[in-house]
């Protein structure tokens, strides 16, 4: 990956008119330019693709779809590709100047062959946010919390348990891409860990540790969208489940998750089963315990 005229970078794009052009120029504008900017406009019903264009770059490719979700407009993204490297940015998300530069040092001192790379990210929350701060008060996260040790190499341990990649930070082979199926079109969110697990199961990822990327949250951001995202977690222990099972205690930590944001949004016949895997995993664990018995008393009330 020594030249940068290998890097295809794809960007999903619906109703974004507002903040499209300034994602693309934060792709252009890096000190290490890509091959070409893909835009696949999904369906969209304002100026987006007008606004993509009246850009007077040849880099900047249009792609038009009808409306099928952002893994299809990626998807297609991906199948329109010539480089042999797929980056990806987000239609409302910003890359910082040297992203690609400082990915690209990372990966030619790596000596393990990566599938993929990712690097750190800044998320925002906007005031209309509830994740915002007190009084409205921009809130700033670094993302992967450095809480998270593994982060480079071999991760697959690690993504069983969280997620460090958000896809605006991720580089992925092309050929490695179309090997695992490309983006899975049925997941109604995470399917950026969902990504990253099968890419991780086919060799290391690299990392740098560097805020290169900011990502802008709203109210209505679909990772707010708790029902979408508890049914996402679901989704992917199912497909996911042999790994999850050669790794306990990542399972076991995803059981409490889905269990218990099913209680606490009052669906405690759904939990139910869940709690009941992480007792026959965890019989004699304290929370799951506990839990299990504060979904019990909500099924009898």
């Amino acid at each position: 990956m020594a030249a940068a005229a290998s890097i295809s970078v794809v960007i999903p794009a619906y109703n974004r008119e507002a903040t499209i052009e300034t994602a693309i120029l934060s792709v252009l504008g890096q000190t290490v330019p890509p091959l070409e900017v893909i835009v696949v406009d999904d369906g969209s019903a304002d100026a987006t693709a007008a606004r993509v264009e009246a850009m007077a770059d040849p880099r900047v490719r249009l792609v038009r779809q009808p409306n099928g979700g952002i893994s299809a407009a990626r998807n297609s993204g991906i199948r329109e590709a010539r480089g042999d490297w797929v980056a990806f940015q987000d239609s409302d998300d910003e890359w910082l100047p040297r992203k690609l530069e400082r990915q690209l040092a990372t990966l030619a001192a790596a000596t393990d062959d990566p599938v993929a790379l990712y690097c750190g990210l800044l998320i925002t929350g906007t005031p209309d946010d509830p994740a915002a701060g007190p009084g409205g008060r921009l809130k700033i996260a670094y993302h992967p919390d450095p809480a998270v040790r593994a982060v480079s190499g071999h991760i697959l341990p690690t993504l069983m348990a969280t997620n460090p990649i958000s896809t605006q930070t991720l580089i992925a082979r092309r050929s490695i891409l179309h090997e695992v199926g490309l983006f899975d079109t049925g997941l109604k969110s995470l399917v950026d860990w969902d990504i990253a697990i099968r890419l991780a199961a086919r060799g290391a990822i690299a990392f740098t540790d560097e805020p290169l990327v900011i990502q802008r949250f709203t109210a209505n951001s679909i990772t707010r969208d708790r029902a979408k995202r508890i049914d996402s977690w679901i989704a992917v222990l199912e497909k996911h489940r042999p790994l999850f099972q050669a790794h306990p205690q990542a399972l076991l930590t995803h059981l409490h998750r889905i269990a218990g944001n099913l209680r606490q949004m009052g669906q405690h016949r759904r939990a139910a089963p869940y709690f009941r895997e992480a007792v026959a995993l965890d019989p004699f664990g304290p929370r799951t315990r506990l839990l299990s018995l504060l979904n019990a008393l909500g099924i009898q009330r």
